[in-house]
């Protein structure tokens, strides 16, 4: 598997029939240039998807032993399981695993791939396939391998490691319709394009085939944990006081949820069954153990690792790895 030679200032000049010296005036700022022409410098730059190499002149010729890694949070629980199993795969053949933390901003993931890019980063690891248009060309046009990890229904821009959220979801919704349970609430952060509303959009959809209620609030605009969680439920049970089981859209707020019925003296499962998504431990250490959705953060970075590693010496590797996932049938459902 190979992937274009990355573009040069003479790629750029050629596109437009100006001269290289022109391309490098205009990207330093050094010499006059018409406006005219620097627009149209600039504008071939951003549909080529060209970006200056800040090693040129030293090590340009050289790989880099740097591979980006671009992941959303750093401080919800599964990203660092991930992060761990990445730099232990990239640390053990040399190379340094450089990370940048989004916080789901992706024009600000634009700028950290841009900048990773710049600096001849050998391979990029990066989250999910939700990217701006600029992000998903700079990864198209560049010679390195890029890998999207944690979702694989969709379309790679070049490899993917995770897992089927939507299979997941379908999957816990399931467990929780076989137990009898009719009326359901969803507590999570669904107004965006990221993985967990795909895992939202499934639940919802597999409950309205089965005839089955749903209250699900739009209360969060980032993703919420185990705070959020008990002051979701709370809100929750006000609005739609039928509700017999809720999912959560991670275990941290699902935590939360049982913290609340707790202090609340609601009985669970009996009163209100919980369900939770990540199979963090913390869910799994409650007096209760939760009903969760597990699947392999840690091995989702090693096999993220391996596949740049294998990709950059041209081994063939797998365009789609779905590591799978498993359902934890806890004591709150």
């Amino acid at each position: 598997m190979t992937k274009s030679r990355r573009l040069t200032q003479r790629d750029v000049a050629r596109t437009i029939g100006v001269s290289d010296m022109t391309v490098s005036r205009v990207l330093t700022g050094r010499g006059t240039v018409s406006k005219r022409t620097r627009d149209r410098v600039l504008q071939a730059v951003r549909e080529l998807g060209y970006l200056p190499n800040r090693m040129a002149g030293s090590l340009a010729a050289s790989r880099s032993n740097q591979v980006g890694v671009v992941l959303p949070s750093l401080t919800v629980g599964i990203f660092p399981e991930v992060a761990s199993g990445i730099a232990f795969e990239l640390e053990k053949a040399g190379y340094n695993p450089v990370i940048g933390v989004t916080d789901y901003d992706v024009l600000r993931e634009e700028s950290l791939v841009e900048s990773m890019l710049s600096w001849n980063a050998a391979g990029i690891i990066i989250n999910d396939f939700v990217h701006t248009e600029r992000t998903a060309q700079l990864l198209r046009s560049v010679h390195v391998p890029t890998v999207e990890i944690m979702q694989v229904s969709g379309h790679p821009i070049h490899l993917c490691v995770g897992f089927n959220h939507a299979a997941a979801a379908r999957c816990l919704a399931d467990h929780l319709i076989a137990k009898g349970y009719r009326h359901f609430g969803f507590l999570g952060w669904h107004g965006t394009a990221f993985a967990a509303s795909s895992r939202f959009g499934a639940i919802r959809d597999h409950l309205s085939e089965h005839g089955l209620s749903l209250a699900a609030p739009e209360l969060f605009s980032s993703p919420p944990g185990v705070l959020e969680g008990k002051a979701g439920l709370s809100r929750l049970i006000a609005e739609a006081s039928e509700i017999e089981a809720v999912i959560f859209g991670n275990d941290l707020m699902a935590v939360g949820g049982l913290l609340y019925c707790e202090e609340q003296g609601i009985a669970v499962p009996d009163q209100l069954a919980i369900a939770g998504f990540g199979g963090l431990t913390i869910g799994q250490a409650m007096k209760r153990p939760l009903t969760t959705i597990s699947f392999p953060r840690y091995d989702v970075g090693r096999r993220a690792a391996r596949t740049i590693l294998n990709a950059m010496v041209g081994q063939d590797v797998t365009k789609i790895s779905d590591l799978g996932f498993k359902l934890i049938e806890g004591s709150t459902s």
